[in-house]
């Protein structure tokens, strides 16, 4: 549809981003960052409706199609800059690119609420990440991590720090109650109700947070907790967090509220974190979704990110030593301050979400200037219930059909192992047969098959469905109509697996 003479020329970006239902602040906060430029000026200034997954590798045909379809990429937020155990071996971070692929894009890149950078290390960095992130911040036109922290340690990875585009950009989570207004009211008033949550994984327990010590001081914590007249809930952002609760929780008495494991959660989740009058958890955002609520986050001070949001925040106080032999006690004594003081903290906590709602809007026309030349001033307007449920529903379109596109990942991988490692004879089904049966789909209304089918066909052939203009019927708003998810996505499935 073409815009009216005089209206603001709406900007096509891309979203590269991470779909997952096994870990809640990922889930969350991706979705957000797409609301927040698509609720900018209540949709006049941004589109951003497509998304692709930044971990799956680039190629020269799927740059050329950015630069012909898009205005400008978006990348994160989230921890995409930690050199975990899966980054991309082309990048030393999450987004998997080369360096010389990157160079091939024309079109700026605009990284939203990232994360923390990893630790500096002059002597033991890999040099693909500084040249990565140098590359990155050279074609950028905004580049937003989410504490003043994390943008002065990314500071020290740049050859020229004067120059980069380099500020504070909140994580979307924190302005909750701006974007999700309908989701953080409270069901039972005067609950003495506080979250609990816990996850140890292969960094915590290296640094020493091992259950066998740790376990016993959350019994401990609970049990005075619950002395106190407190009723807990006890939220898990992935699997690795109800590990607590399947051994101790039951007896303990504590509600489980379980955030993984499917896409329904997705803003309900927001929800549930509103509950609570205090929130003790152990990430970043057991942090940042409850405070975007309004409630009061209090920390084990497990990592920078941790440390950095507390001080932006204005109460390092919130902070607990999760090594400290007596952390129950300390914890206990930090949840009745927080209680006494309540009303001084919301207040506190309104006043900052004000803050960092201003910031968000600032970046947002500076983003928007930085592309099209013209400075504009506009609210955040939250998506209306039909839009949320719209966002939802092309939530877990996307989803399966990413989903889909692993499968059919695995079963090559598994045909080349019995073979070799080479394909041989003619192929189960070819990119050109999906894309024809997606284009049958298509015209016949089935627009969930002609999606996930054209997904497919980008994992057999991605260059020749570059090649290709993008159907109407996989852009745009269009992308986000639900198909009847679940047996489209079984018919999908039976045509890789024949």
């Amino acid at each position: 549809m073409a815009e009216a003479p005089g209206a603001p020329r709406r900007q096509r970006l891309l979203h590269l981003d991470l779909k997952t239902v096994n870990s809640y602040g990922d889930q969350l906060l991706f979705e957000l960052v797409r609301q927040t430029f698509n609720g900018f000026g209540g949709g006049a200034y941004f589109d951003v409706t497509e998304s692709h997954p930044f971990r799956e590798r680039a190629t020269a045909a799927w740059v050329d199609q950015v630069n012909e379809n898009f205005d400008g990429v978006v990348i994160g937020g989230g921890g995409i800059f930690p050199r975990r155990f899966n980054a991309a071996a082309a990048s030393g971070w999450q987004w998997n690119i080369t360096t010389a692929l990157l160079a091939r894009l024309k079109k700026p890149v605009i990284v939203f609420g990232a994360g923390n950078p990893p630790d500096f290390d002059a002597d033991n960095y890999k040099p693909v990440f500084r040249t990565h992130v140098n590359q990155t911040m050279k074609q950028s036109i905004f580049f937003g991590l989410r504490s003043t922290g994390a943008v002065d340690a990314m500071r020290e990875y740049l050859d020229d720090p004067a120059d980069a585009p380099l500020v504070f950009q909140p994580c979307p989570t924190t302005i909750g109650k701006y974007l999700l207004p309908g989701l953080v009211g409270v069901d039972h008033h005067g609950e003495r109700r506080l979250g609990l949550q816990l996850g140890l994984e292969t960094p915590h327990i290296d640094s020493g947070l091992k259950p066998q010590d740790i376990f016993p001081r959350y019994v401990r914590l609970v049990k005075q907790l619950e002395a106190d007249d407190w009723q807990i809930d006890f939220f898990a952002h992935k699997n690795a967090d109800f590990v607590f609760f399947a051994e101790h929780g039951e007896r303990l008495g504590l509600n489980p509220v379980r955030l993984y494991g499917t896409p329904n959660v997705l803003f309900t989740g927001v929800h549930a974190y509103a509950q609570p009058t205090i929130v003790l958890g152990a990430r970043g955002h057991s942090q940042m979704i409850p405070f975007g609520a309004g409630r009061i986050p209090l920390s084990l001070s497990t990592n920078q990110k941790i440390r950095f949001f507390a001080h932006e925040a204005g109460h390092p106080e919130w902070l607990v030593d999760p090594w400290a032999t007596d952390m129950a006690d300390r914890a206990f004594a930090t949840v009745r301050q927080a209680g006494e003081n309540r009303v001084q903290l919301e207040a506190d906590i309104a006043t900052t979400q004000q803050r960092f709602v201003a910031t968000t809007k600032d970046n947002l026309a500076t983003i928007y200037e930085r592309l099209t030349g013209e400075r504009v001033e506009a609210d955040l307007v939250p998506y209306t219930d039909l839009e949320l449920r719209l966002s939802l529903a092309g939530y877990v379109d996307d989803l399966e059909r990413r989903e889909l596109r692993d499968k059919l990942r695995e079963l090559t991988a598994k045909v080349q192992g019995r073979n070799g490692g080479t394909v041989t004879g003619a192929p189960l089904v070819t990119a050109t047969d999906l894309l024809k049966q997606a284009g049958g789909a298509a015209r016949n209304g089935d627009y969930g098959t002609a999606r996930r089918l054209r997904s497919a066909a980008t994992v057999l052939n991605a260059d020749l469905v570059a090649a290709k203009r993008t159907p109407r019927w996989d852009s745009g708003l269009a992308h986000f109509i639900p198909g009847p998810v679940i047996t489209t996505a079984k018919r999908a499935r039976k045509i890789i697996d024949r």
